[in-house]
Parts: C-alpha cells; sequence; structure tokens
C-alpha cells in the first residue's frame, strides 16, 4: 500500500518533471489552425523530431507559487533525446541536476549532498508524467495526453495544451508553448494544480547529436542515496 510519504515524494518527482515542459506574451493577431493545418502541424514536428531527435538549449525560469513572497528566478541548460532520455541541470543557488535514461530518474541536489532515485515502470501515476513529458517534446503521442490547440502567432505558433488523464491534473492545469516558423522553442508557462506558475525562456536552442553519457548519472561517494518509492 502506498503511504502518504511516498505519495509526496511521486508528486515531487512528478512536479520536476513537468516543469522541464517547454511568460506569457500577447499578440494581436492569432488565429487558431483548421484541422488539416493542426494534422500537418503535428507531422511536420514527428519528421523533424525523427530527422533531429537529440536538443539542448540554455534556459532561464520563473516560479510563482501562493507559498512565497517573490519569484524563484533559476537558469540552466536542459537537454532532451526522443522518445524518453532528458537532463535537466539548474545552476546558482539553488543548483540541483535531474536525469533520466527512460529506465531510471535522478534528482542530485548538490548543496546537501542528497540523491533521489525513481524506478520507472512502477508507479502509473510518474510514469505517467514522464510519458506526458517526452509526448509534449517530441510530439509524438501528444492526442494521447493533451487537449491540443495551435495558432499562428507573428510568423510562428503558440500552442495550448490542457490535460486529459485524471493523474496529470494533479499536477497541472495548462502549458502554453511559442515556438518559432521553424518548430524551436522560445518560451513556455506551465500552470500547475494549484495554480502556482513556472514561466521558462530558452535561448540558443540547439538540435545537435548528443552522447549518452549526457543522461546517465552516478551518485557521488559522499551523497546520501535514498529511493523514496522503495524500489
Amino acid at each position: 500500500m502506498q503511504t502518504s510519504s511516498q505519495t509526496r515524494s511521486i508528486l515531487r518527482a512528478a512536479l520536476i518533471v513537468s516543469s522541464f515542459l517547454l511568460p506569457p506574451s500577447s499578440f494581436l493577431r492569432a488565429a487558431e489552425l483548421s484541422t488539416p493545418d493542426r494534422v500537418a502541424f503535428l507531422q511536420k514536428m514527428k519528421e523533424r523530431s525523427a530527422k533531429s531527435p537529440s536538443m539542448q538549449a540554455d534556459f532561464t525560469e520563473e516560479r510563482t507559487s501562493h507559498l512565497l513572497n517573490k519569484p524563484i528566478v533559476s537558469e540552466g541548460i536542459v537537454a532532451f533525446q526522443s522518445p524518453d532520455r532528458f537532463r535537466r541541470e539548474i545552476k546558482g543557488a539553488n543548483t540541483s541536476l535531474t536525469v533520466c535514461d527512460g529506465r531510471t530518474l535522478w534528482i542530485y541536489y548538490p548543496n546537501f549532498k542528497e540523491v533521489e532515485i525513481y524506478a520507472l515502470g512502477h508507479q502509473k501515476f510518474l510514469d505517467e508524467s514522464i510519458n506526458a513529458l517526452t509526448a509534449g517534446l517530441n510530439f509524438d503521442r501528444i492526442d494521447e495526453f493533451y487537449q491540443f490547440r495551435a495558432h499562428n502567432e507573428e510568423g510562428g505558433y503558440r500552442l495550448v495544451l490542457t490535460p486529459k488523464r485524471p493523474n496529470l491534473k494533479r499536477v497541472m492545469q495548462q502549458l502554453t508553448v511559442w515556438m518559432t516558423a521553424d518548430l524551436f522553442v522560445q518560451k513556455t508557462d506551465l500552470v500547475l494544480a494549484k495554480g502556482d506558475r513556472v514561466m521558462t525562456v530558452f535561448k540558443n536552442t540547439r538540435r545537435v547529436p548528443l552522447p549518452a553519457s549526457q543522461f546517465e548519472f552516478t551518485p557521488p561517494a559522499d551523497a546520501h542515496v535514498s529511493r523514496p518509492l522503495g524500489k
């Protein structure tokens, strides 16, 4: 039976994963894509992902919460390789590293010398969060997890993703993604389940081959290692 502590660990891991998903902005002109154009857009995204399965970008993130007096601003680098490998490093005072090789998720907090390890394939809620994340990055299964709308805006696109599944609704309300005409993510606005917000701006996005070592992690010898889900 899942304990309340395990439930909190799953939610924490899922929230960290959800913040991977790629500041709102107003546009004077916006036109929602027709059904045929939407289908063509998704196909274009899938072809781009198949042709260039790896990407890397720098990012600046601003988190606002009803529990905080002021936003938390972080900077870092994110990398993704289709279908399910990713790496996200936050630099500065709140440094952390999240790595996934498709089978295991590691979360490392260097300042506290703490490592959390999550084995995938054992917890439906966490697994669906990972699957939803990768769907939002490569658009391969996006219709499975989200209600999806797309708009043409200022030579690019604005995508609005609303979760379909109850488990995902426990983590997020909506994700808005702004993309360039050549399908590079510029910024995202993630609204979490309780109204907290994660706004992210991406720079220097590049589709480049990445070595397997980017998605591997070995806990430092002096770190305390825990498995919150017991696997």
